[in-house]
């Protein structure tokens, strides 16, 4: 087969999504088979750098699609032409909507959560309308729609009167950067880099309002309070809604409780990872959640709220919380750092089920929908 896969993004600090895409898009292309790959996008620069070259890999810049307004307009006006010309037998769109426009070519879309239909107060006014707008249509007319877990699937079928038939489950994989190391060189670079302390607990994601770091930072105060002298580190990009939430941290890095280290490159995250005492991550809501999977692989114990869909990706490996009760995460944090026992055998854990999320189990699950999606006639 001939696959086109839309993947775009506007600056160089991506998280979540964008590396939702490039994994896969990478796993695909060094998989065994005799399928060609046409990647569309605006950031042919950040491809190449996270996926490399092969002979099945072709890349067709998008300069227009640089601006929002510009790949927009791409998307659901221009990209149909674009995957028909190309000669594609199935156009996977990546990040949540596929084109209005009508097309020959069968289209497969990822949807990685709806929160912008369920929680519209965690995104821009714009975001959600636009959402809101499109995506229904959207998922009717795709051949095949991607969940990257069961709770975006139901999601999914709790908000779109869609054929459930076509919804499939294919989980992400945890990029093989995060594993267990013990480089103590490495560590100590690393540590100087980002200005770590010797002991922290650690919470790595996006600052915006659904990932509930009001109630981490309230946490701290109280393992102050229980005795607890370890700092927070809080790596991750500032994104839409940060304001209030950099404002409250600022108050903490003031005090010298908080280290905000910023945004974190992947080659160090890993270490980053390893080096914390406890990793926290209490989101309001996730559609899958990389980092609290992440910091499992590289053998750090992790405290996660129940919510989304983190019960079902992390299972008994995380110690759940609820992301409201600061007074709980605070009491889980504690306990894990005090309890060596405790730690050790949410470490074990830990690397047991991030091992079970492999990309190249997702990119043959992902073929198969792509034959799936192929041998439909047209859009449904």
């Amino acid at each position: 087969m001939r696959i086109g896969m839309n993947f775009h993004t506007f600056d160089r600090y991506i998280s979540g999504v964008e590396y939702y895409c490039l994994g896969l898009i990478r796993a695909l292309v060094h998989t065994a088979g005799s399928n060609d790959y046409v990647v569309f996008t605006n950031s042919g620069d950040i491809v190449a750098e996270h996926v490399g070259r092969a002979d099945n890999l072709s890349v067709v810049d998008v300069a227009c699609a640089r601006s929002r307004p510009g790949r927009i307009l791409w998307e659901h006006v221009e990209l149909p032409a674009a995957a028909s010309h190309a000669v594609v037998d199935v156009l996977h769109c990546m990040s949540y909507l596929c084109p209005l426009r009508a097309c020959p070519v069968p289209y497969v879309v990822t949807v990685h959560d709806t929160i912008a239909i369920d929680h519209p107060q965690w995104c821009k006014l714009t975001n959600a309308l636009y959402f809101r707008l499109c995506m229904k249509r959207a998922l009717r007319k795709a051949s095949r729609v991607i969940a990257v877990s069961r709770c975006t699937a139901n999601d999914i079928r709790r908000n779109f009167e869609i054929d459930s038939s076509k919804v499939r489950v294919v989980y992400p994989g945890v990029d093989d950067i995060f594993r267990a190391t013990e480089d103590v060189e490495r560590f100590e670079e690393v540590r100087l880099r980002y200005g770590l302390p010797e002991r922290y607990v650690l919470y790595v994601g996006n600052i915006e309002p659904k990932k509930n770091i009001k109630a981490l930072l309230s946490s701290v105060r109280r393992i102050r309070e229980k005795g607890l002298e370890h700092k927070l580190v809080i790596a991750g990009k500032r994104t839409w809604g940060s304001r209030n939430e950099l404002s409250a941290i600022g108050a903490y890095v003031d005090s010298g409780d908080v280290v905000l280290a910023g945004y974190v490159v992947r080659k160090d995250l890993a270490c980053v990872y390893k080096m914390a005492d406890v990793f926290v991550f209490p989101s309001l809501y996730e559609g899958f959640g990389f980092p609290p999977l992440e910091a499992m692989a590289c053998g750090t114990a992790v405290i996660a709220s129940n919510r989304g869909a983190l019960a079902e990706t992390l299972g008994n490996a995380a110690i759940m919380v609820d992301a409201e009760d600061a007074e709980a995460i605070a009491e889980a944090i504690v306990r894990v750092v005090g309890d060596g026992c405790l730690r050790e055998k949410h470490i074990q854990m830990g690397l047991e089920q991030s091992a079970l999320l492999r990309w190249d189990k997702a990119a043959k699950e992902t073929l198969f929908v792509y034959e799936e999606a192929a041998g439909c006639n047209g859009q449904r």
